[in-house]
């Protein structure tokens, strides 16, 4: 994910820059290494200041925190940086820079080098307790039949009076 400022017109342009999971180093989070991971920006060019703004996409292959069901989990978050030339007199470290200067991103004046930034953005979208849906059920504590797909008639047991306040709670809502 890297935007070479010669190639950026002057003013507004579109690019789309695909990687994969792999070249973004997401495999540890769970995602296939071959997995597109999209931005799709525009990109606003003044001189040597830039600003991409966009959205990235991709899929995470997910397990129900409820069910236990696979499923595909599709991250799209938007992207926004602002860019501009490392002043040359700056002779802080680049980790320094950017604790700094929040919200800036810096350039060697030739490569904007986004793939940090984009990778960030998607592990920010992973979820941390997927469900299939929202109103998943999951499994039968008793027997562990899927109570989205089978009725087991299983008896649910005593019922907790700890939480009786709460349940008048949502019963009023």
């Amino acid at each position: 994910f890297v935007l070479r400022i010669a190639t950026l017109d002057e003013g507004e342009s579109h690019r789309e820059i695909v990687g994969t999971a792999e070249e973004l180093e997401l495999t540890e989070a769970g995602f296939a290494a071959e997995t597109n991971v999209v931005l799709r920006a525009r990109i606003h060019r003044v001189g040597s200041r830039v600003e991409v703004a966009g959205t990235v996409t991709s899929e995470l292959p997910v397990t129900c925190g409820r069910c236990l069901a696979e499923g595909l989990h599709r991250i799209q978050a938007d992207f926004r940086i602002f860019a501009e030339p490392r002043p040359s007199r700056d002779r802080r470290p680049e980790q320094e820079v950017r604790e700094d200067d929040l919200g800036m991103v810096y350039h060697d004046g030739q490569n904007l080098e986004l793939t940090e930034d984009v990778r960030q953005t998607v592990l920010v979208e992973v979820p941390w307790h997927p469900l299939c849906r929202e109103d998943c059920r999951g499994l039968c504590p008793r027997c562990g039949v899927d109570r989205n797909t089978t009725e087991c008639g299983c008896d649910p047991g005593p019922r907790d009076s700890r939480w009786d306040a709460l349940r008048e709670l949502r019963g009023r809502n």
